[in-house]
């Protein structure tokens, strides 16, 4: 870590008390002058870092996406997390994909500030305006073969609606098979990516992106207003920082057994479609019919006029209240 990280992660484990130039110094191995030059370095990178006479500085909570600052909340078996964190970027998704065609270790978190290219499913464009979203990518290497990513998107789907709650006692549905929904609108879409390798054309790595929208932006196009919301309308009772910690370990918490599909009962139980009659676009094709759960495969069970129905892929385009 840079001594500007150190500093940092000193002053995060002593939230409420002031630390002296001097004490730091001490802890750090290094000079007054060297800890004075730090924080003036962290706070022209934005840091509130409160001074106070005779006494020392205290880091303030400040919504500045941090590593330090998000790995405090970690659990402590992903205390060693890489986690990149950037002012902007073109996709978290095309950067975790990019570091996995360069064999970088994995697991490893991607997250900027602002995307100026993010993507959706089918290619359709994510807008991602800075200081007001949470633009997260997660670069896995399965150790066992990987049979069902959309079982995986489900269960990330459930990792975030853990975080939701846990951070802020919002209760948000989900809308099968990568939605999350607020207050009627969506507030995030989470994108899993499958990687095969060449010469055995299995599934060497997985990419999942999730885009959140965090707070409301000034900046969202006239035509999504109606339909994109954020989690937060007015002053968050939260920082970024914080539901992201908390993401990250309702994420790898439930990562070691996804595959058992215990989580599912959770996820039917905040789903936006059970008993709601929905149009699925699948390819060509359009069908219309009344759900009747999600099973333990992840995939949509449609009751149509046809008789019943499963879909492991596909998109709802609408759903009849």
């Amino acid at each position: 870590m840079s001594t500007q990280e150190k500093l940092l992660t000193l002053l995060l484990a002593h939230p409420t008390e002031y630390l002296s130039g001097e004490q730091l110094g001490q802890e750090l191995g290094i000079s007054r002058t060297a800890i004075w030059k730090a924080i003036q370095a962290l706070k022209a990178a934005g840091y509130h870092l409160d001074t106070k006479a005779h006494q020392g500085y205290r880091y303030q909570p400040t919504d500045l996406l941090s590593a330090p600052v998000i790995r405090q909340n970690l659990a402590t078996n992903l205390t060693d997390l890489p986690l990149n964190i950037y002012e902007q970027l073109a996709s978290t998704n095309q950067t975790a994909k990019k570091a996995a065609a360069e064999n970088a270790v994995t697991p490893q978190v991607f997250i900027a500030n602002q995307q100026t290219a993010g993507y959706g499913r089918y290619g359709r464009t994510f807008v991602s305006p800075e200081q007001s979203g949470i633009y997260l990518s997660l670069l896995l290497q399965p150790t066992k073969p990987l049979t069902d990513v959309g079982l995986l998107t489900t269960a990330v789907a459930t990792a975030v609606f853990r975080a939701i709650k846990e951070t802020t006692g919002i209760s948000v549905d989900i809308k099968w098979v990568n939605d999350l929904y607020y207050q009627g609108k969506k507030i995030c879409g989470i994108l899993s990516e499958a990687i095969t390798d060449f010469e055995s054309q299995q599934i060497s790595h997985v990419v999942i992106g999730i885009g959140l929208n965090f707070a409301t932006a000034a900046t969202i196009p006239a035509e999504l207003q109606t339909k994109v919301g954020a989690l937060f309308q007015k002053q968050p009772s939260i920082t970024r920082n914080q539901l992201i910690s908390a993401l990250l370990n309702q994420f790898f918490s439930l990562y070691q057994t996804y595959t058992d599909g215990t989580f599912l009962t959770e996820y039917r139980a905040h789903s936006l479609l059970i008993d709601r009659t929905v149009t699925l676009q699948q390819g060509q094709a359009t069908i219309t019919g009344k759900v009747k759960t999600i099973n333990d495969a992840g995939e949509l069970v449609l009751t149509t006029s046809t008789g019943q129905q499963t879909f492991s892929s596909g998109e709802v385009t609408k759903v009849h209240f």
